[in-house]
């Protein structure tokens, strides 16, 4: 499957974009222009027109001054994610967030309504804080013997990683939970990183920070579209599935799906349970209005 890919300097980010050349239903993802094209599998990219937009952590700077935290604050990118969707003339359509990017997802769908017609949220947690530690709860009850000693050999690893190249620490700390968000151990996930640019005082501020505070239910009580998340069973990376059994009670409009043998990245571990899954949820929908 051929992407095309662009480039638009925002306030002194330079943004990529990747989309599909296909004539298919619109769906706009949040995340990693470079990153999430390697790992959409190929059934989906060639039913969708997909549009992946980097959010600025990813993004390489072109401003010369220092950077601040204020220039990630959650506000500047949903600035840059409504931007581009006006930019590449996106209809309003499905918004799509991967693990941390869900929260940026579920942000962007409470502020600007009229430009989502569903929010799905994939392998995010309800929280990078205090829900974590039900992660480690799972991981300790449900994995096996091999992936938890494979999990301590990754992180020996990571802190060689992070000795030789401390500007790529989101990178390393990814890979470093291989045994944690894959279902099949060992996996060669660095390649997915290969030439990715990252600003750590990004990930620092919005995912160490932002994220680990960040209260979904406040953020749900002002989105009325439909809400799909979708989990993998055996996802040891974030926040398990049944942490969101008490949101889903309160919030009848978010629906759930957990899928078996599968980890942080279902839709390339189980492309056709997926596909299937997404398409059922996007057939829910109503036919939207036109994104002005």
């Amino acid at each position: 499957m051929n992407w095309t890919y662009q480039t638009i300097e925002r306030e002194g980010f330079a943004l990529q974009v990747a989309r599909t050349n296909t004539d298919g239903p619109p769906l706009f993802w949040i995340g990693s222009a470079l990153y999430y094209p390697r790992v959409i599998p190929r059934a989906m990219a060639e039913k969708f027109q997909i549009t992946v937009v980097d959010q600025r952590g990813f993004a390489k700077r072109t401003n010369v001054e220092k950077e601040i935290r204020e220039d990630y604050a959650l506000e500047k990118l949903l600035g840059d994610f409504a931007f581009l969707q006006r930019e590449f003339k996106i209809p309003t359509c499905p918004v799509i967030g991967h693990s941390g990017h869900g929260y940026m997802a579920l942000s962007y769908a409470a502020k600007f309504p009229q430009s989502v017609s569903k929010l799905c949220m994939i392998s995010t947690g309800p929280s990078h804080g205090s829900h974590m530690l039900e992660a480690e709860v799972y991981f300790q009850k449900e994995a096996s013997d091999f992936r938890k000693t494979a999990h301590l050999e990754n992180q020996i690893q990571f802190q060689k990683n992070l000795e030789n190249s401390p500007q790529d620490f989101f990178i390393h700390y990814c890979v470093s939970l291989e045994a944690k968000g894959f279902y099949q151990v060992p996996f060669p996930s660095r390649k997915f990183w290969e030439g990715i640019h990252t600003n750590k005082l990004a990930f620092d501020y919005l995912f160490g920070e932002v994220f680990r505070d960040i209260d979904v239910s406040e953020y749900l009580k002002d989105i009325s579209v439909p809400v799909w998340i979708c989990m993998g069973k055996e996802d040891f990376q974030v926040a398990p599935h049944y942490t969101w059994e008490t949101i889903l009670k309160t919030f009848p409009q978010v629906k759930m799906t957990v899928i078996d043998k599968a980890s942080h990245l279902p839709f390339l571990e189980r492309p056709d349970v997926f596909l299937a899954e997404l398409q059922t949820r996007l057939e829910e929908i109503k036919k939207p209005a036109n994104f002005r």
